[in-house]
């Protein structure tokens, strides 16, 4: 390729180089989801590499279950194009998304992404809470996070529910719990509060109700924990912590081998409480859950369980050609029209805080106690338009075809500290649009103890 070609194909992938984001020409427009007119077969678009030596910058031609494994890595091209990693981020999306098998916590060949079915692959990864237990007692095996004794332990390590109210959360047979109203679990805003303040708080939707998190993480980063003995404070002080790249890494880090066959993986989702007519919309993802009024797990006033829906994801991965991780962020595609956007409202001050401390969600008679947060979008999506339209097609006629990809930060020769500079999800970094940047903030993510650094994960402050 000549250089000419190559400056003319980075100014029209949708690249991000040097740090200055590069918007691409599209010359199609997303297809409203749900429409009818989306192709069936689909012409690649521009930005995907036909000829790319690793199946995770390869675009999928269609929806088959080879797309239910999760892609080792990315290979951008010779230039670093942003449209590679974005390709490798919608396949990873996929794979996360797929419905799962849950008693070997791994995808269900058998069913199709499209059917919507749910748990998914990620979800049945354990939570931050089901790692970083109290000393005294150790995390469980592998895929043992979401038998009904393990809810039941989770329930009561987690929530001040009375005895009748734990019973019937587990009567239900609801196997999400939720929590925290915010990324940063109560752990942790509790040790360091300076973090609670740069996240912004809590977001209320225009039902008045609050986002909910939480944060998963894959086997390879969970044997890596085991293994190394980090999952607890003491494991951690004298450690220096280097998270598994997958199979490439030589030697491997769990007891000279390798911790499994991608690399440490972390999910961070946000869930927002549908309502009746939400539900019956069919554009979430949806679960159902049981939520409470504050993150200290007090009991909700409100109806339990409810149907929550997928709003926000964060998907980080450390592989081979990144050190300093891929940051990958989607979000549900009704956000910033109606989610959490009043178009009736002129006079609402954007992604301004309308909670105050203590937050609490439901007043005693189940009314909200806050008023809706009016979201809009500060940085645009970076994600080139015609590749979210083609992935979004390929995924017509499911919920899933209501989702995007707003773009993935990653580490190039160009802009080592991450390119595009700024990466903002709307439900996750909502009040820190402007200025959020994954590597930058979690690139001093420290230990629990405060000192030293933890690889780019915050999780590792939840250790007791």
């Amino acid at each position: 390729m000549s250089v000419s070609h190559t400056l003319l194909r980075r100014l029209t992938v949708g690249g991000v180089l040097a740090g200055a984001v590069i918007v691409a020409c599209a010359t199609t427009s997303p297809a409203p989801v749900g429409s009818t007119d989306s192709p069936e077969a689909q012409a690649l678009p521009q930005g995907c590499n036909p000829s790319s030596p690793c199946a995770g910058s390869t675009c999928a031609t269609s929806i088959t279950p080879a797309l239910s494994v999760v892609p080792v890595d990315a290979c951008p091209r010779e230039g670093e194009f942003q449209s590679d990693v974005d390709v490798y981020s919608w396949n990873t999306f996929i794979a996360l998304n797929w419905p799962a098998t849950t008693t070997t916590c791994a995808p269900n060949t058998q069913v199709s992404i499209l059917s919507g079915q749910g748990p998914t692959v990620w979800e049945t990864y354990p939570e931050d809470s089901d790692i970083f237990v109290k000393p005294g007692s150790k995390p469980g095996a592998w895929c043992t996070f979401s038998t009904p004794s393990a809810m039941e332990a989770k329930l009561r390590r987690l929530t001040q529910l009375t005895e009748p109210n734990r019973l019937a959360a587990l009567d239900a047979n609801v196997d999400k719990f939720l929590v925290s109203d915010s990324k940063a679990s109560a752990a942790i805003t509790e040790r360091f509060p300076d973090i609670e303040q740069a996240i912004g708080g809590p977001l209320t939707d225009q039902n008045g109700r609050f986002v909910r998190y939480e944060k998963r993480l894959n086997e390879d980063e969970y044997n890596y924990l085991i293994t190394n003995n980090l999952w607890n404070a003491a494991g951690q002080t004298k450690a220096t912590i280097s998270f598994p790249t997958g199979p490439t890494q030589n030697p491997g880090p769990c007891n000279g081998q390798p911790c499994g066959p991608v690399g440490a993986m972390e999910v961070k989702a946000a869930w927002k409480v549908l309502s009746a007519q939400e539900v019956s919309g069919k554009r979430f993802y949806t679960r159902k859950a049981w939520v409470f009024n504050n993150d200290s797990g007090a009991p909700s006033p409100g109806a339990n369980p409810v149907t929550v829906g997928l709003v926000g994801m964060h998907i980080i991965h450390k592989t081979d050609t990144q050190s300093t991780w891929f940051w990958s962020t989607f979000e549900q595609v009704d956000n910033t029209t109606s989610s959490f956007f009043n178009a009736h409202c002129p006079n609402c001050q954007p992604n301004t805080q309308t909670a105050s401390q203590p937050y609490t969600e439901l007043a005693p008679d189940g009314g909200p106690l806050n008023a809706p947060v009016q979201v809009t979008r500060a940085t645009p999506i970076q994600a080139d338009p015609t590749l979210n339209a083609y992935y979004r097609g390929l995924l017509k006629g499911s919920v899933w075809a209501n989702y995007q990809l707003i773009s993935t930060q990653w580490a190039t020769g160009g802009a080592p500290k991450g390119t595009p500079p700024v990466l903002a999800n709307t439900t996750m970094e909502t009040f820190i649009q402007s200025s959020a940047s994954c590597i930058g903030c979690h690139s001093g993510a420290p230990k629990a103890s405060g000192s030293g650094t933890a690889d780019f994960s915050f999780l590792m402050l939840e250790a007791q």
